[in-house]
């Protein structure tokens, strides 16, 4: 009988062992976030998304990025750290969709469950994608053009854009060109890629401008563009004349679309890609499946529908 109560007493206490070990794992659970940067409104807004996630998800999550959104070296480092850190999981955008590829892969192949959001990355070993069809947002910049200038009149268009491989800018502007050269009366006189910063990118705007005075529309393809392209507006006094059209919204583009230095703005939801983020992260490391891409969802707002209630909740959402 006492052997009995020992041994009774021994898996007793295992059981409570597991139980307490299962309980401490899911707690101590720990999310990167990698993102291209931190401090614009875009990526405070998804800062607020992951935040939310964790604290409804009961894990940790730690938030990163470089000072530049050039600088994908510090974005490789990071991912070497947080594998080193023992992340259960890497939240991730991309700000070079090939540079960053081993390091991504190489995470994976250590048990890293991978999950990116707003840029992707060259590799097909992530559990999803979470963003716009940046594509699909391309062509919906052009046909705001069209639909705020019509299709008769011809157009002279210069792009604003910025690093070439990353993923979600160079697939606005290929969704872009492509439903142009379905209309007659676009053309395309200039296009330029530099850094993301708003002083850059204004003084590229208006020395295109200046360059080729017959712009009539003019394209800025992240937050940091739009903002270049409406102080350029601003500077030049080319409001009346020049048909502007920007991504994501922050205090200045918003007050930009309301004086008429930006015509159109195509809003992302970059809430929900934080969040998402760090939920898909939680249900892949829990072992289920995901579905490999998840469009969280653009809206065109315009001076015309910018008070509408609807359109009030997306242009300020939870930051």
């Amino acid at each position: 009988m006492k052997r009995l109560s020992v041994c009774a007493a021994l898996c007793l206490a295992l059981c409570l062992a597991f139980t307490s070990c299962a309980a401490y794992t899911a707690k101590e659970t720990t999310i990167y976030v990698i993102t291209k940067g931190t401090d614009s409104d875009f990526w405070q807004s998804v800062r607020a998304g992951v935040s939310a996630a964790a604290v409804e998800n009961d894990v940790t999550a730690i938030y990163e990025g470089p000072d530049s959104e050039e600088d994908y070296a510090t974005q490789n480092r990071m991912i070497d750290e947080a594998v080193e850190a023992g992340a259960d999981a890497i939240v991730f955008s991309a700000i070079d969709r090939y540079e960053t590829k081993k390091h991504l892969e190489d995470a994976v192949r250590k048990g890293v469950k991978l999950i990116l959001i707003d840029s992707g990355a060259d590799t097909e070993m992530a559990e999803s994608f979470i963003g716009t069809d940046n594509y699909a947002a391309g062509k919906m910049v052009c046909e705001a053009v069209l639909d705020g200038m019509g299709t008769e009149k011809p157009l002279k268009v210069g792009l604003v854009n910025y690093d070439e491989n990353t993923e979600n800018g160079s697939s606005r502007e290929e969704g872009f060109r492509d439903r142009a050269a379905d209309a007659a009366n676009i053309e395309i006189v200039a296009s330029v890629h530099v850094a993301s910063d708003a002083d850059i990118a204004k003084l590229a705007a208006v020395s295109m401008m200046r360059e080729h005075p017959d712009i009539n529309v003019i394209v800025g393809f992240n937050e940091w563009m739009t903002l270049g392209v409406g102080y350029a507006m601003r500077e030049l006094g080319t409001a009346a004349g020049v048909y502007a059209v920007g991504f994501d919204s922050n205090v200045v583009s918003v007050g930009m679309l309301e004086t008429g230095e930006m015509d159109a703005l195509i809003v992302q939801n970059p809430f929900a890609m934080g969040y998402l983020g760090v939920a898909s992260a939680c249900d892949a490391i829990a072992g289920k499946t995901l579905d490999k891409n998840v469009d969280t969802a653009t809206t065109v707002v315009t001076k015309s529908n910018m008070y509408d209630p609807d359109i009030q909740r997306i242009l300020y959402r939870f930051k």
